[in-house]
C-alpha cells in the first residue's frame, strides 16, 4: 500500500498536469512542456490505474497543434454553443443562478488564494481569471504541494487537509462534473472529450479520498 507521502505526490501530479491541460498553451514552447509532462505521467502505474493519461497523449500525439488550439478557442473562448463551455466557476454560476451567487463564489475563490499570499499576476502557472478551471485546479496542486511540505516536516496537516476538502467540494465537486458532461455531449469536442473524461474519473477518486478521511 502507497505511504500518505506517495499519494499526495501522486495528487500534485495529476492535479498539475490537469491544471495545464485546460490551459491555453498557444505557445510552442508552452505545448512542449505539456506533452512531457503527458509523456512522463503517462507510464506511472499508480496513477494510470485511475487516470489514463497515456489515451490523451496518445490523442495528441496524433493531432496537430493547430487542431488543440482550434478546438480549445472553439469550445472554451468563443462563449458559443447551446451551452456555452468557458471554464470559469463564476461565469457558469452567472448564467445559472446570477450575479449574487457567481460574486460570491468568486471571492470564496479570492480568499482562499489570499490565505497564501498568493498574487495571480506574479505567479505564471496563474492566468486567465482567478476562477478558471486552470486556476481551480493548480491551486490544489498548491494545496497539496503545501501538504507534503507539512508531512515531510511531521508537522501536523490537519488544516490544510480541511482547506482541501472544503476547496474541493465548493470550486471542483460544486460545478466541474456539470461542466464536464456538457464539453464530453459537446458534438464539437474530440481531444477535450477525451480528457474531460479523464477528468470525471480523477474527481470521482478525489470524491472518494477526500470526503472518505484524506487521512492524517
Amino acid at each position: 500500500m502507497s505511504s500518505l507521502l506517495e499519494i499526495s505526490s501522486m495528487r500534485f501530479l495529476v492535479y498539475d498536469t490537469f491544471s495545464h491541460l485546460f490551459l491555453y498553451n498557444y505557445y510552442e514552447e508552452d505545448y512542449t512542456q505539456l506533452m512531457k509532462k503527458l509523456e512522463k505521467i503517462k507510464d506511472i502505474q499508480e496513477i494510470n490505474s485511475i487516470v489514463n493519461f497515456k489515451t490523451i497523449w496518445e490523442k495528441l500525439s496524433t493531432s496537430k497543434r493547430s487542431d488543440y488550439l482550434i478546438e480549445y478557442t472553439t469550445l472554451f473562448l468563443t462563449g458559443l454553443g447551446v451551452k456555452p463551455l468557458t471554464p470559469v466557476e463564476s461565469k457558469r454560476f452567472f448564467s445559472l443562478m446570477g450575479e449574487r451567487v457567481a460574486k460570491f463564489r468568486k471571492d470564496d475563490i479570492i480568499r482562499f488564494y489570499n490565505s497564501r499570499r498568493l498574487k495571480l499576476n506574479y505567479m505564471n502557472q496563474f492566468v486567465f481569471e482567478e476562477d478558471h478551471i486552470s486556476n481551480i485546479l493548480a491551486f490544489m496542486a498548491y494545496l497539496i504541494k503545501e501538504e507534503i511540505s507539512l508531512r515531510r516536516e511531521r508537522r501536523d496537516v490537519y488544516k490544510n487537509l480541511m482547506d482541501q476538502k472544503n476547496f474541493f467540494i465548493t470550486h471542483i465537486q460544486g460545478w466541474v462534473p456539470d461542466w464536464i458532461n456538457d464539453v464530453i455531449n459537446d458534438p464539437r469536442a474530440d481531444i477535450f472529450k477525451i480528457v474531460c473524461r479523464e477528468l470525471k474519473k480523477w474527481i470521482d477518486f478525489e470524491n472518494s479520498y477526500l470526503l472518505g478521511g484524506g487521512k492524517n
